[in-house]
């Protein structure tokens, strides 16, 4: 589990760049949910990418 822990933060930057991605492609475009969830996750996933490697980090 600790093994997927690390990564967290860049499956929600992927998860978020697909939202957007999904969002521009179909119709969607136009819905702020979607839009919104795209850019919450990547905000997310930065947090957490950082803070994964913050911890990880001897100094």
């Amino acid at each position: 589990m600790k093994k997927y822990t690390k990564n967290i933060g860049l499956i929600l930057i992927i998860l978020g760049a697909l939202v957007l991605i999904s969002t521009r492609i179909s119709t969607f475009s136009t819905h702020n949910g979607l839009l919104l969830t795209g850019l919450f996750c990547i905000v997310a996933g930065i947090w957490f990418h950082i803070r994964s490697i913050k911890n990880d980090s001897l100094y």
